[in-house]
């Protein structure tokens, strides 16, 4: 019952915290850059962007294709894709939704709640595999903080590393997501049992 109840409450927990920092604390605008034009740019996206989905600029597979349909030309993928990419611009688009959708939308809040559940049911599964390992609250704390570091240092992180993210928006995203996963790991450390060591006969 005391496994429960830490779940509910540090699923409430990380919840409120993305409420805090992505629509209190004004901190995501510091990572992004301004849109002077957003109507043109939605536009212009849905012209050249027009299905949902991950788009690389250049992409995998150049288009090779020849305007004259009467003359055959060999392209070389390989290297037009070396030359777009060496003369940039270099880009990942993410078309979330290219209809639009509601500011506050019923279906993503109740999904992102349902995430956090289940992050916070695998942070006590993961507590409960520790066992005898972490005897102390205090302890269990540390082991909280390390793990929500390793993995926002993994994740965004990388991200900046390979795929050029902005490094603004990746120290944000990251320090987010150290917070929520060390916060889940907290609350259900000060409600969880603890066990104690057994000492060797």
């Amino acid at each position: 019952m005391r496994w429960a109840l830490a779940v509910v409450i540090a699923t409430i927990v990380v919840f409120m915290w993305g409420f805090i920092f992505w629509g209190i604390s004004g901190l995501p605008e510091k990572g992004v850059v301004k849109v002077e034009d957003p109507a043109s740019a939605g536009i212009a996206l849905v012209e050249h962007f027009p299905e949902n989905g991950i788009y690389f600029v250049p992409g995998y597979s150049p288009n090779n294709e020849v305007a004259n349909e009467d003359e055959i030309e060999e392209v070389d993928p390989v290297a037009d894709f070396t030359k777009l990419h060496n003369a940039g611009p270099l880009a990942i688009v993410c078309m979330a939704s290219i209809t639009g959708g509601p500011l506050m939308d019923p279906g993503v809040m109740y999904s992102g709640f349902c995430h956090i559940m289940l992050t916070c049911i695998f942070l006590a599964f993961l507590l409960g595999l520790s066992g005898s390992a972490l005897p102390t609250r205090w302890r269990r704390v540390r082991f909280f903080i390390f793990v929500g570091f390793l993995c926002s240092f993994y994740c965004n992180i990388g991200d900046a590393v390979w795929w050029r993210y902005p490094w603004n928006w990746q120290l944000l995203t990251a320090l987010y997501d150290w917070v929520a996963i060390s916060l889940g790991g907290i609350v259900i450390t000060l409600i969880a049992p603890v066990w104690e060591r057994k000492e060797n006969a």
